[in-house]
């Protein structure tokens, strides 16, 4: 069984050069949208044309990583906005990682449509 979160966008070509070029997903045409792939397997529908695009107040997508704090340094280095204390419940360091999370480290950003994604990861020192 393959599985994969669908995300609607309201604009393919912007989602699409953020999905590609901030995240770093490779994509390719699918039917009604655009299918991302990630590593080992993963990958995230795009289904465009949406006005609600961004609605949902959870995340709808969460990208494990096996080190948070680089990979946030990295695609905040391409353009990539995350959020910050303001936004969140949440404790955030100096990188914007949450810091009261035991175990687990996360960081939280917006697609252009405004769909809440993480980057997360086990925390080292635990």
């Amino acid at each position: 069984m393959h599985v994969g979160p669908i995300i609607t966008v309201s604009d393919l070509d912007r989602a699409r050069e953020f999905y590609e070029g901030g995240l770093g997903l490779t994509g390719e045409p699918t039917p009604g949208g655009w299918l991302l792939r990630a590593d080992e397997g993963t990958v995230i529908y795009l289904l465009a044309g949406f006005s609600d695009a961004g609605t949902a107040s959870w995340p709808v997508a969460s990208f494990r990583v096996a080190d948070v704090r680089s990979t946030v340094r990295r695609l905040r280095s391409r353009g990539v906005p995350f959020l910050g204390a303001a936004e969140l419940p949440f404790q955030l360091d100096d990188d914007g990682v949450s810091a009261d999370t035991p175990g687990l480290r996360v960081a939280w950003v917006r697609d252009p449509d405004g769909s809440v994604l993480t980057v997360f990861g086990r925390d080292p020192e635990d």
